[in-house]
């Protein structure tokens, strides 16, 4: 008997027999954000579960790490993001024709944070949280006195958690195998509101003398309505099914290689009908049942009864739903007239490629992959000013996550009593040959 291709809720989407590709259309019946008010205690104290089994991070790692294309893309994005470094410069003004005029910020203390490790560390670990799970955690680090920040953290997003008023960061670095024990960290946390005129409230109110740190409100994928734990980029291609596509392609490739000469129908069954006889709520109550083998099964009787020349010109009938006028819940069975069309069922991992990019705001063209339905689809790479624009794009699009990363070291330098400084990044553009260079630096 064939393969199984599934997706993640164990539903069947794709299956090989030995005479017959089978395949399902249509939609399941929707699925369902994760929740974001399960609550854990810790030190009397209630925080909010990230994921319902408090480990989304954790199974957003395994996915990244087994999808090539997610994994570049967030890696693209966040390169993009950091440009080339950054700049201090002080506004003076708009000129006639609408654009900023600045000067450069000459203090040696603010470039020297700007040219350090901890900045570096703070830029490049926010960043990567921001995009791979839609929050980053950065933290505030006072001198003895509270009278000064020295330094500014990010702190593994993986391992934080917050309180379920906001007021605290619990930072623990084993959640995936249990909950917090007395290795757990506490700080607390500024508010989201307004946290330059809580962090000088604090100030002026003594509160801040042999704090060792605060935590910056959570920042998070602005896109996301989440009250706690924003979902990040690329959440949608995961819950449409196209990371499923992407990872489980390759193997069913390989076995329609070795099935291809004895493939000669293709049926679409609705999805509709899966739930109905194969339904997770059945096998639930039923665990003495296996619904793998019932595919298995339900797959090898209906290759029998279909496929076998025993079996020539008898029909086949099957109800559907009409309600709506359509042919929902209908059966397809189509005669293949050469191996070569299984194969172009399976060559929508392309299409996935793509899908996957897109959600993370990012051309194909960038990658040497043109857009669905063109020459992507045959490996071609595109015009020059195709990457070129594609990669213009890009840096456009960073604005906003930029802004975000640069909120913490902003409010450190307000802090520190450096007024009215803005950080601006240095980028590298790409330009044509009739401007007598390829590349050109820009402040933004």
């Amino acid at each position: 008997m064939g393969q199984i291709l599934k997706n993640a809720k164990g539903v069947p989407l794709m299956m090989i027999g030995e005479k017959a590709l089978v395949t399902t259309y249509g939609k399941p019946k929707g699925s369902v954000n994760e929740k974001v008010d399960d609550i854990f205690t810790y030190k009397k104290v209630r925080y909010v579960n990230w994921g319902s089994d408090n480990n989304a991070p954790g199974r957003m790692m395994k996915t990244i790490g087994g999808v090539g294309v997610l994994n570049t893309g967030i890696d693209y994005r966040c390169r993009t993001c950091a440009g080339s470094g950054v700049v201090p410069v002080q506004l003076t003004g708009i000129d006639a024709n609408l654009k900023e005029t600045f000067e450069p910020y000459n203090n040696l203390e603010v470039l020297d944070f700007l040219n350090s490790y901890s900045f570096r560390n703070h830029h490049f670990g926010a960043l990567r949280d921001l995009f791979k799970f839609g929050n980053c955690f950065p933290l505030l680090v006072f001198n003895t006195e509270g009278t000064k920040i020295v330094r500014i953290e990010t702190i593994n997003a993986r391992h934080c958690r917050i309180s379920e008023d906001k007021t605290k960061l619990l930072v623990f670095n084993n959640f995936e195998n249990g909950t917090p024990n007395d290795s757990a960290v506490v700080y607390p946390m500024l508010d989201e509101t307004d946290p330059f005129y809580d962090l000088m409230w604090r100030k002026d109110n003594d509160k801040l003398k042999g704090v060792n740190a605060i935590a910056f409100p959570r920042i998070k994928n602005y896109f996301s309505n989440n009250d706690y734990y924003a979902l990040p980029p690329w959440d949608a291609v995961q819950k449409a099914g196209w990371i499923d596509v992407y990872k489980e392609v390759p193997r069913f490739l390989e076995a329609s290689y070795k099935n291809a000469m004895s493939l000669l129908w293709h049926i679409n069954v609705p999805y509709s009908y899966i739930e109905e006889h194969f339904g997770e709520q059945y096998y639930a109550e039923h665990p003495e049942k296996n619904r793998d083998e019932d595919y298995q099964q339900w797959l090898q009787s209906m290759e029998e009864n279909l496929c076998n020349s025993q079996n020539a010109n008898k029909a086949f009938i099957t109800p559907y739903n009409d309600e709506t006028g359509g042919d929902a819940g209908k059966w397809e069975i189509k005669k293949l007239d050469n191996s070569t069309n299984a194969l172009e069922k399976l060559s929508t991992s392309v299409a996935a490629n793509s899908e996957i990019l897109f959600s993370l705001m990012i051309n194909p063209a960038v990658f040497g992959a043109g857009m669905p339905g063109g020459s992507g689809y045959t490996g071609g790479a595109g015009s020059g000013s195709d990457i070129r624009e594609a990669f213009m794009v890009s840096m456009i699009l960073n604005h906003c996550e930029r802004q975000q990363i640069l909120d913490p070291v902003e409010l450190m330098l307000q802090f520190n009593g450096h007024e009215h400084v803005d950080i601006r990044y240095r980028s590298i553009t790409l330009t044509t040959l009739d401007t007598g260079h390829s590349t050109q630096e820009t402040v933004d």
